[in-house]
């Protein structure tokens, strides 16, 4: 079954919009954008198809190039779960086109929500340097993407719409510094790492374009 449904994804993803490609521009080092999270392009695929495939607008919104600490960017994933007993069996973005009551009706059907705050560039430089460590075997300093991602869950996760085993939504607690408390961090480090992988992916590829 989760074969089907990654199969659909790919189909959807295949579609997406491919920035061109200059043949006079320089090879870009992909080893190297692993390794210090610094990219030399960057454009997000997703939006592009979304923006083709919608009517023209009737003004041009002028370009968001600076972050807005009261934004909040919303990632939203289709979960299917067993009926029998809630084992999570697929976790993807929602809007792939998928229709859920039809193809999987015998799975159980979620919209799942976490809302982040957005960082910016003085944030990221912080997360990566924080998250750097000198490698011996590789002669120089790489960004451990995994720590990264944690402090992206510390710092921005600000809602969600988990719920508990009786279906009363899980409110999370924060420090007066902003960051999530000791309680609620070991709350999402319980989430199914499948959801947190997925969740954790998709908004590192809004906010970074990668």
């Amino acid at each position: 079954m989760s074969d089907e449904v990654n199969e659909k994804q790919e189909q959807v993803v295949d579609q997406a919009v491919q920035a061109p490609v200059d043949p006079n521009a320089a090879p870009v080092d992909p080893d190297a954008e692993k390794r210090s999270g610094v990219k030399e392009v960057a454009q997000n695929a997703d939006v592009m198809a979304v923006a083709k495939d919608k009517p023209p607008v009737a003004q041009d919104a002028a370009p968001g190039f600076f972050v807005k600490k009261a934004s909040r960017h919303v990632v939203e994933v289709d979960v299917l779960s067993s009926k029998e007993d809630g084992q999570i069996a697929s976790v993807s973005r929602t809007g792939l086109g998928i229709d859920f009551d039809k193809d999987f009706p015998f799975m159980l059907h979620t919209v799942v929500k976490f809302s982040f705050s957005l960082p910016n560039y003085e944030d990221m430089s912080t997360y990566r340097q924080r998250s750097s460590a000198y490698r011996r075997e590789a002669q120089q300093v790489i960004v451990d993407k995994i720590q990264l991602r944690n402090h992206l869950l510390v710092w921005h996760l600000k809602d969600w719409d988990i719920t508990d085993e009786t279906g009363k939504k899980v409110e999370l607690k924060f420090d007066e510094n902003g960051a999530l408390s000791d309680e609620s961090l070991g709350m999402v480090y319980a989430l199914t790492p499948t959801l947190l992988d997925v969740v954790l992916t998709l908004f590192e590829k809004d906010i970074l374009l990668t």
